[in-house]
Protein backbone atom coordinates (compact mmCIF):
# COMPACT_ATOMS: atom_id res chain seq x y z
CA UNK A 1 0.00 0.00 0.00
CA UNK A 2 1.70 3.70 -0.69
CA UNK A 3 3.14 5.39 1.69
CA UNK A 4 0.45 8.56 1.17
CA UNK A 5 -2.66 5.77 1.76
CA UNK A 6 -1.42 4.69 5.17
CA UNK A 7 -0.98 8.32 5.95
CA UNK A 8 -4.64 8.85 5.11
CA UNK A 9 -5.97 6.34 6.91
CA UNK A 10 -3.91 6.89 10.03
CA UNK A 11 -4.74 10.40 9.63
CA UNK A 12 -8.70 9.79 9.74
CA UNK A 13 -8.85 7.10 12.45
CA UNK A 14 -6.83 9.65 14.81
CA UNK A 15 -9.30 12.82 14.07
CA UNK A 16 -12.24 10.06 14.36
CA UNK A 17 -10.65 8.88 18.07
CA UNK A 18 -9.39 12.24 18.97
CA UNK A 19 -10.58 15.00 17.80
CA UNK A 20 -10.19 17.57 20.14
CA UNK A 21 -6.42 17.01 19.59
CA UNK A 22 -6.40 16.35 15.88
CA UNK A 23 -8.62 19.48 14.64
CA UNK A 24 -6.22 21.67 15.12
CA UNK A 25 -3.15 19.73 14.65
CA UNK A 26 -5.24 19.00 10.91
CA UNK A 27 -5.23 22.97 10.32
CA UNK A 28 -1.36 22.65 10.39
CA UNK A 29 -1.34 19.53 8.04
CA UNK A 30 -3.86 20.90 5.41
CA UNK A 31 -1.72 24.16 5.40
CA UNK A 32 2.03 22.32 4.92
CA UNK A 33 -0.25 20.07 2.25
CA UNK A 34 -0.73 23.16 0.27
CA UNK A 35 2.28 24.50 0.48
CA UNK A 36 4.01 21.21 -0.65
CA UNK A 37 1.43 21.15 -3.87
CA UNK A 38 2.25 25.05 -4.43
CA UNK A 39 5.62 23.79 -4.21
CA UNK A 40 5.41 21.41 -6.80
CA UNK A 41 2.77 22.95 -8.77
CA UNK A 42 4.90 25.66 -9.08
CA UNK A 43 8.40 23.49 -10.46
CA UNK A 44 5.88 21.63 -12.89
CA UNK A 45 5.13 24.70 -14.31
CA UNK A 46 8.29 26.02 -14.86
CA UNK A 47 9.49 22.61 -15.98
CA UNK A 48 6.81 22.74 -18.65
CA UNK A 49 8.01 26.20 -19.77
CA UNK A 50 11.71 25.29 -20.38
CA UNK A 51 9.89 21.66 -22.00
CA UNK A 52 8.15 24.27 -24.36
CA UNK A 53 11.88 25.91 -25.27
CA UNK A 54 13.23 22.59 -26.45
CA UNK A 55 12.74 22.72 -30.09
CA UNK A 56 12.91 18.53 -31.35
CA UNK A 57 12.54 19.00 -35.40
CA UNK A 58 12.27 15.61 -37.18
CA UNK A 59 12.48 15.11 -40.99
CA UNK A 60 13.06 12.16 -43.68
CA UNK A 61 15.85 14.07 -44.94
CA UNK A 62 18.07 10.90 -47.12
CA UNK A 63 20.07 13.52 -48.58
CA UNK A 64 21.66 15.20 -45.43
CA UNK A 65 22.78 12.14 -43.71
CA UNK A 66 25.12 9.13 -43.97
CA UNK A 67 23.22 5.75 -45.70
CA UNK A 68 20.78 3.69 -43.95
CA UNK A 69 19.81 6.47 -41.37
CA UNK A 70 17.68 9.17 -42.73
CA UNK A 71 15.59 10.32 -40.53
CA UNK A 72 17.24 13.52 -39.27
CA UNK A 73 16.63 14.35 -35.57
CA UNK A 74 17.70 18.10 -34.40
CA UNK A 75 17.13 19.36 -31.14
CA UNK A 76 17.74 23.19 -29.94
CA UNK A 77 17.75 24.02 -26.44
CA UNK A 78 16.38 27.61 -26.82
CA UNK A 79 15.81 27.47 -22.48
CA UNK A 80 18.64 29.32 -20.19
CA UNK A 81 19.28 25.59 -18.89
CA UNK A 82 21.13 22.58 -19.11
CA UNK A 83 18.55 19.99 -20.36
CA UNK A 84 19.30 16.48 -19.52
CA UNK A 85 17.78 13.37 -20.01
CA UNK A 86 15.99 14.06 -23.14
CA UNK A 87 13.28 12.17 -24.53
CA UNK A 88 10.46 11.85 -27.50
CA UNK A 89 7.96 9.07 -28.85
CA UNK A 90 8.33 9.10 -32.34
CA UNK A 91 4.96 9.59 -34.80
CA UNK A 92 4.56 9.22 -38.35
CA UNK A 93 1.30 10.58 -40.05
CA UNK A 94 0.33 11.96 -43.36
CA UNK A 95 -0.31 15.44 -44.15
CA UNK A 96 -3.65 16.73 -42.33
CA UNK A 97 -3.42 13.19 -40.35
CA UNK A 98 -3.40 12.10 -36.51
CA UNK A 99 -3.05 8.66 -36.92
CA UNK A 100 0.33 7.02 -36.23
CA UNK A 101 1.89 5.19 -38.82
CA UNK A 102 4.74 3.47 -37.41
CA UNK A 103 3.97 0.20 -36.62
CA UNK A 104 4.19 -0.53 -32.69
CA UNK A 105 4.32 -4.22 -33.09
CA UNK A 106 7.62 -4.09 -34.10
CA UNK A 107 8.96 -1.11 -32.21
CA UNK A 108 8.27 0.97 -29.66
CA UNK A 109 9.74 4.37 -31.10
CA UNK A 110 10.76 6.01 -28.22
CA UNK A 111 14.03 7.68 -27.92
CA UNK A 112 16.51 9.31 -25.74
CA UNK A 113 19.24 11.47 -26.13
CA UNK A 114 21.93 10.37 -23.29
CA UNK A 115 24.07 13.38 -23.57
CA UNK A 116 23.47 17.09 -21.58
CA UNK A 117 22.29 19.47 -24.41
CA UNK A 118 23.89 23.30 -22.99
CA UNK A 119 21.27 26.53 -22.96
CA UNK A 120 21.72 27.34 -26.54
CA UNK A 121 23.12 24.39 -28.14
CA UNK A 122 22.18 22.28 -31.27
CA UNK A 123 21.95 18.37 -31.05
CA UNK A 124 22.08 16.92 -34.55
CA UNK A 125 21.74 12.84 -35.25
CA UNK A 126 20.52 10.79 -37.58
CA UNK A 127 18.21 7.27 -37.15
CA UNK A 128 17.05 4.09 -39.22
CA UNK A 129 13.56 4.84 -39.61
CA UNK A 130 11.17 2.48 -37.78
CA UNK A 131 9.13 -0.12 -39.57
CA UNK A 132 6.02 2.02 -40.98
CA UNK A 133 2.30 -0.05 -41.41
CA UNK A 134 1.86 -2.31 -44.22
CA UNK A 135 0.91 0.31 -47.34
CA UNK A 136 2.75 3.38 -46.61
CA UNK A 137 5.91 4.61 -47.24
CA UNK A 138 8.69 6.21 -45.13
CA UNK A 139 9.16 9.42 -47.46
CA UNK A 140 6.09 10.30 -47.48
CA UNK A 141 5.35 10.30 -43.80
CA UNK A 142 5.74 13.79 -41.39
CA UNK A 143 7.29 12.94 -38.59
CA UNK A 144 7.65 14.50 -35.02
CA UNK A 145 8.09 13.75 -31.26
CA UNK A 146 5.43 13.29 -29.16
CA UNK A 147 5.17 13.88 -25.48
CA UNK A 148 8.63 15.16 -24.92
CA UNK A 149 10.35 14.99 -21.44
CA UNK A 150 13.69 16.24 -20.19
CA UNK A 151 14.79 17.85 -16.84
CA UNK A 152 16.69 20.88 -16.58
CA UNK A 153 19.29 22.42 -14.33
CA UNK A 154 21.68 24.95 -14.05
Amino acid sequence: MPLGIVLLVVWLFLLLRYPRVMLPASGVIVALALLLAAFVGIRQWQNDQHLEQLHISIAYQPEGCEFGKPLRVEIHNRSGLVASNIQWQLHATLAGQQRNLLDTSVAEGRYRLDESLPAGDRWLHCFTVPPVRSGYRASELHYHAQDPSATFHD
